[in-house]
């Protein structure tokens, strides 16, 4: 039998429940669930998964739901992969107050030749202990100004479900919320063999969501800046989307020269002012394709594309899908069955 690994969950209280607990579950179980369930063959667990805290005190995570350690940082001085599950942080502000105790417990395990992970918004937490910086990673799409603002080290890959530079070593990071599964079935993959993420896979009804976020994502406009000027075109717009060379009436309308405006706009924004107009558009093709049934070319035409062929190839290359497909995936029939 191979041996099994030791892996801990670090859990503090910034830690999604949902996270926390569906690894837990579903690392728990590799190995087995469904050699209990379904062969009847003795089970032989891939990993031995704890929870690890600051002290085994229960507490209520910032989801509300009570977590007790099995394992206080102390104490863990052996794991094998540290897995930091999503987090309910801020995506405005950066996450200043990391506890020293589990920041310098992460580092000390890192040099050991611990293997650290996170899911989504844990990687938050790994940017803000300086452990992601020139690091390619992933995490939740919204988070994406926030990485661009404090975290400028990190190498951002938001478009990606999974980013890591090799299977057996280095850091891996995953998208956004329920991406934690595609983590999972790395690390099941990857420790227990390809037959026991094809049985995790089927017993815990994973659906494959591909290697990208992309369809998932929204263009974030929550997020403040100082730019009184950008303010104004981004508001502006949001209503004009739609004209034949809007950038060129943005410049106009900016009273700034063409280079200085849009190097204001890309400190702004983080996006030139062509990219930042095409996912405006392509942000309005969405919301018509999953509250209309109109064709896919009038669509196009609305949101300011003449050519069908070029809306459709900008479309994909956005959101990874084609209108159609996307359409399929959050258009009204999706959700008619649960009405």
């Amino acid at each position: 039998m191979p041996e099994t690994i030791r892996l801990g969950l670090l859990a503090t209280k910034e830690v999604s429940a949902s996270s926390l607990f569906g690894l837990y579950d579903t690392l728990s179980g590799a190995g087995q669930a469904w050699e209990i369930f379904v062969t009847g063959e003795s089970p032989y667990p891939v990993f031995d998964v704890k929870i690890i805290g600051v002290s085994c005190a229960p507490f209520r995570c910032a989801s509300g739901t009570l977590v007790t350690p099995d394992i206080e940082l102390d104490e863990a001085s052996n794991v094998d992969i540290i897995v930091v599950p999503g987090m309910n942080v801020s995506a405005l502000e950066p996450l200043e107050a990391v506890e020293k105790t589990g920041r310098d417990w992460i580092w000390n395990q890192h040099y050991a030749g611990a293997r650290v992970v996170a899911a989504c918004s844990g990687a938050v937490y790994l940017a803000a202990i300086g452990l992601l910086d020139g690091v390619e990673v992933t995490t939740h799409w919204a988070y994406r100004d926030l990485f661009r603002r404090h975290y400028p080290q990190v190498r951002l890959k938001l478009e990606q479900n999974i980013c890591f530079q090799n299977p057996s070593h280095g850091i891996v990071t995953s998208g956004g919320t329920t991406a934690w599964q595609e983590l999972a079935l790395f690390l099941i993959k990857n420790y227990g063999g390809i037959e026991q993420a094809r049985r995790s896979a089927k017993f815990w009804l994973m659906a494959d969501r591909g290697n990208f976020q992309t369809p998932y994502t929204s263009l974030v406009t929550a997020i403040s800046h100082d730019d009184a000027i950008v303010r104004d075109i981004q508001s502006w717009l949001a209503e004009n989307y739609f004209i034949e060379k809007p950038v060129n009436t943005m410049i106009q309308r900016s009273g700034l020269p063409a280079s200085t405006f849009t190097r204001r706009f890309r400190t702004a924004t983080g996006f030139s002012p062509k990219d930042y107009t095409q996912l405006v558009r392509i942000e309005e093709a969405k919301q018509r394709l999953e509250m209309s049934d109109a064709a896919v070319d009038e669509i196009g035409r609305e949101v300011g594309y003449e050519d069908s062929s070029s809306f459709r190839r900008l479309f994909k290359r956005v959101t990874s899908l084609t209108p159609a497909r996307y359409r399929k995936m959050f258009g009204v029939e999706r959700f008619a069955r649960y009405s």
